[in-house]
């Protein structure tokens, strides 16, 4: 399979990745400190689109890392690298607010509630350049916290999203995307799952991509999906990819009846590795919702 690669040191340079399905990344480029209208200290309204990182706690899940991408909107998806996507409506600017989000679970597992699609409450406030908050819903009670990620203020355009990005993993799995400069957006994997859409750049100057696409072939996962994405360093991001389950969609892959667990073996995630290309600028991270499932992953040019 042919992979584009931009600069230099993406040709040289190979990231290898376990995928663990679960734990904090600590070496990833986590903001320490907000931009774009959130550093500071509380009191005083702070805007909420942007691309935030950082973690999430439950007594069940324990932590695990946390991307949340919300637009100028205010609509918002946050995923987490053990597969699961909350997606919901935020004001634009607050200091401290409640809102409802729907939490979306892989197929093939559940919440501890037994669902794997539901309404959860969070409450957040602001302070220190952080947002902090409290997120119930489906049997599972959590804290969060995340910063702005330093890429928000990177330019964006479909110029520089362009490009053929890929995602493999040990157990023989290969997951292909591309993005024209005319932003129509292409994506299969190695069991069949094809993705099509369209990407826009709602501000050149945020590192914000919105997307809308059609899932086909890919079982209970098609429909059509909205979210959003960003481009981030992959060398920066290896604990992320460490940590980040080995996803794959497809019909064969997801409803293959492999060994055990009642046919269930071919579901998402599973055991193996993740391999990407490292470098800068190169790893394409989203998170799409049709609002009953949701696909997310992260894959390098």
């Amino acid at each position: 399979m042919k992979i584009t690669r931009s600069g230099l040191a993406v040709a040289a340079v190979l990231l290898v990745a376990g995928c663990s399905g679960g734990g904090a990344s600590t070496n990833d480029g986590t903001a320490t400190g907000g931009t774009d209208n959130n550093a500071g200290s509380n009191g005083s309204t702070k805007t909420t689109p942007g691309v935030w990182q950082g973690t999430i706690t439950s007594p069940n899940s324990g932590t695990s890392s946390l991307m949340a991408f919300t637009d100028d909107t205010g609509h918002s998806l946050w995923m987490t690298t053990d597969g699961r996507v909350w997606s919901g409506q935020m004001p634009v600017s607050a200091i401290e607010f409640d809102a409802s989000m729907t939490g979306h679970m892989y197929p093939g597992a559940h919440f501890p509630d037994g669902t794997n699609h539901g309404t959860w409450s969070m409450h957040t406030s602001f302070a220190e350049g952080t947002w902090h908050g409290h997120l119930v819903g489906a049997g599972d009670d959590g804290t969060f916290t995340m910063s702005m990620h330093p890429s928000r203020d990177r330019p964006a355009s479909l110029a520089t999203l362009a490009g053929t990005y890929t995602r493999t993993t040990s157990i023989g799995y290969t997951m292909t995307m591309s993005v024209t400069q005319a932003g129509q957006l292409t994506a299969s994997d190695t069991h069949g799952c094809l993705i099509n859409g369209t990407v826009t750049v709602p501000d050149p100057a945020h590192n914000h991509y919105r997307i809308v696409a059609a899932v086909t072939s890919c079982g209970v996962l098609d429909g059509t999906y909205e979210g959003h994405g960003t481009l981030v360093d992959a060398s920066a991001m290896q604990d992320w990819m460490t940590h980040m389950s080995c996803f794959q969609y497809g019909q064969d892959g997801m409803m293959g009846g492999g060994m055990g667990h009642g046919g269930m073996e071919g579901w998402w995630p599973v055991s193996g590795t993740n391999t990407v290309p490292g470098g800068t600028g190169n790893l394409f991270m989203f998170a799409i919702s049709n609002g009953q499932y949701a696909i997310m992953d992260a894959l390098a040019k």
